[in-house]
C-alpha cells in the first residue's frame, strides 16, 4: 500500500454522528424524548431536527402517522410524546356552564372513570365528541384534565326546548349540555319559542358560547310528554315505522299461514293443557307453559313461538328486525322488532289458534334440580289466554265466578305451578341468587296525558312465569355448553370493586353487619345482606343500592356466567318476538335438532355470533334509554298537576349539589342545595349531605315529605323542596 493513499474515515467509538445523519424518524423522537415536560412547537421540531427542504414532506407525514398511531399528541401547533404528557383518548359525555366530563374511552370504562374538564379547557367541545385530554392535579390534589384536541365532532342531533329572549333564540338542550346554544332566524325552521325541537351545531365556534345551532324538526310544545316522547325517539334514530319491502313480506308470511306439510314434521302437543300468562293488554304473547307431575319429577313445557320459521336470515324482515335489535316500552308504546302481522299475529300464541312453536320438554327433581331437558319443533292450541291479576286473583281466593268459569280447564295446572315455582325460587335462592326487587312504573294515561301513575305490582303468576323462564334460558345455554355451539350468552360481570366499596360503607353506616362479606364478594353474600333486612326499614335502601352496585349484563359470544342469577349457563330464549339475541338462539338451536353437523352450524354462526352479541347490547342500551328518558317526561308532566302539593318520600341518592327523593308512585325530584336552609354543607362518603354547624344531616333512606315546585317536562326533571308534614 502506498503511504500517500487515504484511509477511509473512522468515527472513533463512543463518538455520535451529527443530527442530520440519522434517519429522520428518530431524530424527531429522540428530540420530544428530550422534552418531558412540555410540546414542542412544531416549526421548532423542524429545526432542532435538521429537516432539509427535500425532507419536509417525510417530515409532515412522520407526524401524521405518529398522531394517528397515538404516539404523540398536537397541542394547537405544538407536539410532544402521548407518554410524557399523560393523555388518554376520550368522549365528551357532558357539558355545564363552566365545566364539562370525558369519559376514557377504554374498555368498560363508566361514570366513576370520568374526567372533570374545566370550561375554560374544551375548546368547545360538544357531547358525543372523541377528544384528546391531557391529565393533570389540581391544587387540591384531583385529577383534571385539558381537551387538547377534537379528533372526531359529532353531528349527532340533540332534543331541547327553542327559548326567545329579547328577541334572539336560542334552544336549550334537555341532557349532557347546559349551555343555550344561539338560533339564527334563517336556521330557526318555522319553529316557536316554547316548541320541542331536534337540533344539530350548524356552525361551530371556538367556544361553546360562540356555537350556532340549527333546528331539524319540531315537535309542538315542550309541555306536552307525548310531543317530548317523539323527540326522544328522534334523537335516538329510533325506527317509528316498517318500510314497504319489510311490511310486504310481513303481509305475504301472515297471507301464507300454516302450511298442513309444516305440521307433519313437528311434535303435536295441541292435546295439552298448555295456556299463557301475561298482563292484560299484552299482544305479542310468545310463551306459553304446561305443568305435570309424574311420581316424583316435574315435567314442565315452556313453548316459545317458532320466530325464526316465518324470519328467514338475509330477508327483509330480518334485516329490519337486526337493525332494531329489541322491541321498546315507554309508558303505554311499544315500538315493536317485528310488523303486527307477526309479533300480534301469525307469532303470537292467542288463545284456541293452532301455532307453531319451539318447544323446551324439561325434567325438574322435587327439589328443583334440572335433571334433563329436550328441545322440539312443535305446534300447540293455548287453552286460554292468562291474565297475571286474574291468576292472582284464583291463587288469592279473590276471583269472580266469571273468572273461575274461564280458568275451569287449567285451574288444577295454576295450583301445580305455583307449588313448583315455590320450589324453584327455594333452590335458586339457596345457591345465592340475588331477590332484588326493581320497581317499574305503570303510567295511565288518557289522551295522550299521564293521569296517574303507580308503582307496577308483581303477584304469584307474574313470580313463576320468571322461574320457568329462567329454567328454559339455563336448559338453552347448557345444550350449547355441552355440544360445544357458537351462542349468544346473557352474561353478568361481578360488581365492580369501587362499587362493593361503596355498598360496604353504606352497609356499614346503617349498622348492617359487613362482617361476612369477603374481599371478592359472592352473590349469595350480598343476597344474605338484602334477607337479613327484609320487612325492615332498611329494606329498599338496601335494594336500590345493591341494584347500584351490580354490573350492567349483556350480551356475548364468550359465556363467562351469570353473577346475578348464580349460573354458569344462562341465556336468553324464551322472547323471540321481542328480543333479537333470542332469534339467533333460536335458529342455531333450530340447526342443531334438525341435525345439521357441528362442522356446519360452526361456519354459519362462528364469525357471526361475537359481532351480533355487541349489536344487541348496544340495541339494548339504546332501549333502556329511551323508555328511562321518555318515562321521565310523563313523570314530570304527572307532577305539573300537583305543584304545591306535599308528599311523603325517601331520599333515594345523595350529591354534592343536594339529594334525590323517591315517592310511592315510583316519581324521583330534586331538593337543590339552594334550596336547603342556610348553611355550609358537605357530601361524606356519598351517602350522607351534612350542615357542618349544625351537624343536620341527609342520608340515603331518611324519610323526609317535600313539596313539588317546579317541572320541566321537556328534561324530565322535578325540583322539590323540603316541606313540613301537613
Amino acid at each position: 500500500m502506498k503511504s500517500n493513499q487515504k484511509l477511509p474515515h473512522r468515527r472513533k467509538q463512543g463518538t455520535r454522528r451529527s443530527g442530520s445523519a440519522l434517519p429522520l424518524n428518530k431524530r424527531i423522537l429522540e428530540i420530544l424524548r428530550r422534552n418531558r415536560k412540555k410540546p414542542v412547537r412544531i416549526k421548532d421540531l423542524a429545526v432542532l431536527a435538521k429537516v432539509s427542504p427535500r425532507e419536509r414532506k417525510e417530515f409532515e407525514q412522520l407526524l401524521a402517522q405518529y398522531k394517528a398511531k397515538g404516539v404523540i399528541v398536537q397541542e394547537k401547533n405544538a407536539v410532544g410524546l402521548a407518554e410524557n404528557m399523560k393523555t388518554v383518548k376520550a368522549q365528551i359525555v357532558s357539558v355545564q356552564e363552566r365545566f364539562g366530563f370525558a369519559r376514557p374511552m377504554t374498555e368498560g370504562a363508566t361514570k366513576e372513570d370520568d374526567i372533570f374538564l374545566p370550561g375554560r379547557e374544551m375548546l368547545g367541545a360538544m357531547p358525543g365528541d372523541i377528544v384528546s385530554v391531557r391529565l393533570s392535579q389540581d391544587n387540591k390534589g384531583k385529577i383534571e384534565g385539558q381537551v387538547t384536541e377534537i379528533l372526531e365532532e359529532s353531528h349527532e342531533n340533540f332534543p331541547g326546548v327553542l327559548l326567545n329572549e329579547k328577541g334572539r333564540f336560542f334552544v336549550q338542550p334537555d341532557k349532557f349540555m347546559k349551555i343555550p346554544i344561539e338560533v339564527w332566524e334563517k336556521d330557526r325552521n318555522g319553529a316557536k319559542a316554547g316548541d320541542k325541537v331536534l337540533a344539530t351545531i350548524g356552525n361551530r365556534g371556538d367556544g361553546h358560547f360562540s356555537h350556532r345551532a340549527k333546528i331539524v324538526k319540531t315537535f309542538g310544545t315542550a309541555e306536552s310528554a307525548a310531543n317530548c316522547c317523539e323527540a326522544v325517539l328522534a334523537s335516538y334514530n329510533a325506527r317509528l315505522s316498517f318500510d314497504e319491502p319489510t311490511k310486504a313480506e310481513a303481509r305475504k308470511v301472515a297471507e301464507k299461514g300454516i302450511l298442513p306439510s309444516e305440521l307433519m314434521n313437528r311434535l303435536d302437543l295441541t292435546g295439552y293443557d298448555i295456556f299463557t300468562i301475561d298482563g292484560a293488554d299484552t299482544k305479542d304473547i310468545d310463551d306459553a307453559i304446561s305443568l305435570e307431575k309424574n311420581g316424583d319429577v316435574w315435567e314442565l313445557g315452556v313453548h316459545i313461538a317458532d320466530v325464526s320459521y316465518y324470519v328467514k336470515p338475509g330477508s327483509a324482515l330480518d334485516n329490519e328486525a337486526y337493525a332494531r335489535g329489541t322491541s321498546i316500552y315507554y309508558a303505554d308504546q311499544v315500538l315493536p322488532m317485528l310488523p303486527k302481522e307477526l309479533s300480534n299475529g301469525i307469532c303470537s300464541l292467542n288463545p284456541d289458534e293452532v301455532r307453531l312453536t319451539f318447544s323446551a320438554l324439561l325434567t325438574i327433581s322435587e327439589q328443583g334440580d334440572l335433571l334433563n331437558y329436550r328441545f322440539v319443533k312443535s305446534y300447540i292450541r293455548s287453552r286460554v289466554k292468562g291474565v297475571y291479576k286474574e291468576i292472582n286473583g284464583i291463587l288469592d281466593g279473590s276471583a269472580g265466578e266469571d273468572i273461575l268459569a274461564k280458568y275451569r280447564q287449567v285451574i288444577p295446572e295454576i295450583f301445580k305451578m305455583r307449588e313448583l315455582a315455590a320450589i324453584l325460587s327455594k333452590r335458586r335462592f339457596e345457591r345465592g341468587s340475588m331477590n332484588i326487587e326493581s320497581t317499574e312504573s305503570k303510567f295511565l294515561i288518557e289522551n295522550g296525558r299521564v293521569k296517574d301513575i303507580l308503582p307496577r305490582e308483581r303477584g304469584e303468576s307474574e313470580k313463576f312465569i320468571e322461574e320457568f323462564m329462567l329454567m328454559a334460558n339455563q336448559a338453552a345455554a347448557s345444550v350449547a355448553m355441552n355440544e360445544e355451539l357458537p351462542f349468544v350468552y346473557r352474561v353478568h360481570d361481578d360488581p365492580p370493586a369501587n362499587k362493593v366499596d361503596g355498598l360496604k360503607t353504606l352497609l356499614a353506616q346503617v349498622g348492617v353487619d359487613t362482617s361476612k362479606l369477603s374481599e371478592e364478594v359472592s352473590a349469595k353474600e350480598l343476597s344474605d345482606v338484602l334477607e337479613s333486612v327484609r320487612g325492615t326499614r332498611l329494606e329498599q335502601l338496601i335494594n336500590n343500592q345493591l341494584l347500584r352496585s351490580m354490573a350492567k349484563a349483556v350480551y356475548s359470544s364468550e359465556n363467562t356466567g351469570h353473577f346475578g342469577l348464580v349460573l354458569d349457563n344462562y341465556a336468553h330464549f324464551t322472547s323471540p318476538i321481542r328480543r333479537y339475541p333470542d332469534l339467533i338462539i333460536h335458529r342455531i338451536l333450530s340447526a342443531y335438532v334438525g341435525g345439521s353437523p357441528k362442522k356446519l352450524i360452526d361456519k354459519r354462526f362462528g364469525g357471526y355470533v361475537s359481532g351480533a352479541a355487541k349489536h344487541c347490547s348496544d340495541c339494548e342500551q339504546n332501549a333502556v334509554n329511551i323508555e328511562r328518558d321518555c318515562e321521565d317526561c310523563y313523570k314530570a308532566e304527572y307532577m305539573a298537576g300537583h305543584l304545591g302539593e306535599v308528599f311523603e318520600g325517601a331520599i333515594s341518592s345523595v350529591q354534592s349539589y343536594g339529594f334525590y327523593v323517591e315517592l310511592p308512585n315510583t316519581v324521583e325530584g330534586l331538593v337543590h342545595i339552594n334550596n336547603l336552609p342556610f348553611g355550609d354543607y358537605i357530601l361524606e362518603d356519598t351517602m350522607e349531605l351534612v350542615e357542618r354547624s349544625s351537624n343536620v344531616r341527609y342520608k340515603i333512606g331518611q324519610k323526609v315529605f317535600v313539596k313539588t315546585v317546579a317541572v320541566d317536562v321537556s328534561a324530565g326533571e322535578i325540583d322539590f323542596v323540603l316541606a313540613d308534614q301537613e
